[in-house]
């Protein structure tokens, strides 16, 4: 499960163009109905969805889906917006929970509720539809959960005389002291992102803190456990211990994997990698250290299957999302446990995968992590750029997680209407 940059368009002229504009779908003359299906998917995960859409295509003749997957760095900032700010959004595509709200408040989404197959509602997770479900009518469809831990190189550890960190203090010493000239200590996300916000979530609710307060309604960002949570995150990058400059993208093991890092904050999709590319390198998982006092916690993300709702074929491109996740658990079962590792949001798929989920190292998340697991919160646009701000303020702003805080609390109260 990855994550793109927040969007970079204004959603208002985005969706005054979407009220009038129209999708990509089209009719041919011998009424086979072609749908466009965009995504970000690379190397085997999108050698995966092509078959998906060659299988589909073949198992009916009434719909060709035509598939089409783009860079993901430019997969949410500009392809998306752009294509749907000129009414020219694809039938079928991808929406991450960080960008979740904006599409909905937007009107972009389809409602699938009435498309799910007899039953398939009811293996869901409940609190995995919940997290898509806008005013009554589910959004979207979910089909993987991943989760945050800490990658850390054994052997580079072992030599520094470290243990695996278990709590803040003792994760800020270890990337102190393994952070040279030609590793880095500690792999965090530098760029403003929803996926920044996203690895910075667990260290809140380690707190028990929140960005809102308990009803939604107003902000909670000027607590104590956010100015805490901002302090800790920007020490990283203010003693330089992570780095401001990555090589590779933040949600790739390359940086561990290639031992430019000793330890890195990634997700369960980057597993297979680590038997995959980087065989002989030393690489384990634990979860993401806690303050004192503080309790386990970590993010449950994952990209979301969603419908244009401007679609002149909403029906037909509804059913092949759940043809593709939401029928023949065996599809779930490929993409989650043979193509990358995640945790299916059906029951049904997690029960079947039984012996992946525990062996090796997705054992340490079936056993320590998966029940410390919070769904990544969906929030306006306003309050997930105001976010963004605010951390990266304290990485390189030299502000004080205090001063970040209630400066953010008042932005995000605003767009709140209070």
């Amino acid at each position: 499960m990855k994550h793109v940059k927040a969007f970079c368009v204004c959603f208002l002229a985005l969706v005054l163009v979407f009220q009038a504009g129209c999708s990509s779908s089209s009719t041919s003359s011998d009424d086979v109905i072609t749908l466009s299906f965009w995504d970000f998917h690379s190397d085997s995960q999108k050698d995966f969805f092509e078959k998906l859409v060659k299988d589909y295509n073949a198992s009916q003749d009434r719909v060709k889906i035509e598939f089409k997957s783009f860079n993901q760095s430019d997969y949410g900032t500009t392809k998306l917006p752009v294509a749907f700010a000129n009414g020219e959004g694809p039938d079928i595509f991808m929406v991450n929970p960080g960008d979740f709200l904006k599409f909905a408040e937007a009107g972009i989404l389809a409602d699938l509720d009435e498309y799910f197959p007899e039953g398939a509602k009811e293996d869901f997770l409940p609190a995995s539809l919940d997290a898509v479900t806008y005013e009554d009518k589910i959004l979207a469809l979910p089909y993987e959960l991943e989760l945050l831990a800490l990658f850390y190189n054994k052997d580079m550890l072992a030599d520094a005389g470290l243990e695996v960190p278990k709590t803040w203090d003792e994760l800020s010493d270890a990337a102190e002291k393994l952070t040279t000239e030609d590793v880095a200590g500690l792999i965090l996300p530098t760029d403003k992102a929803t996926y920044l916000n996203f690895v910075w979530y667990p260290f809140l609710w380690q707190q028990g803190g929140s960005v809102l307060t308990d009803d939604g309604k107003a902000s909670n960002f000027d607590s104590p456990e956010v100015v805490k949570a901002l302090d800790y995150w920007g020490s990283f990058f203010q003693n330089s211990y992570s780095p401001s400059k990555l090589q590779n993208g933040p949600w790739e093991i390359g940086h561990v994997g290639n031992e430019t890092a000793a330890m890195q904050i990634v997700g369960t999709w980057d597993v297979p990698a680590l038997e995959r590319e980087y065989p002989d390198v030393p690489i384990e998982v634990a979860p993401i250290p806690i303050p004192e006092g503080g309790t386990h916690a970590t993010a449950a993300g994952g990209y979301k299957f969603a419908v244009n709702s401007n679609s002149e074929h909403v029906e037909e491109a509804a059913k092949f999302v759940m043809w593709a996740f939401a029928d023949d658990p065996d599809r779930a079962l490929e993409w989650c446990t043979d193509v990358k590792f995640a945790y299916s949001p059906r029951k049904s798929v997690i029960e079947q995968g039984e012996e992946t989920y525990n062996s090796g190292i997705p054992k340490m998340f079936t056993d320590e992590i998966y029940e410390t697991a919070i769904p990544e919160p969906s929030f306006n646009a306003k309050t997930v750029d105001t976010i963004g701000t605010a951390l990266q303020e304290v990485m390189f702003g030299n502000v004080s997680g205090k001063d970040a805080a209630k400066k953010a609390h008042d932005v995000i109260n605003e767009s709140l209407g209070n």
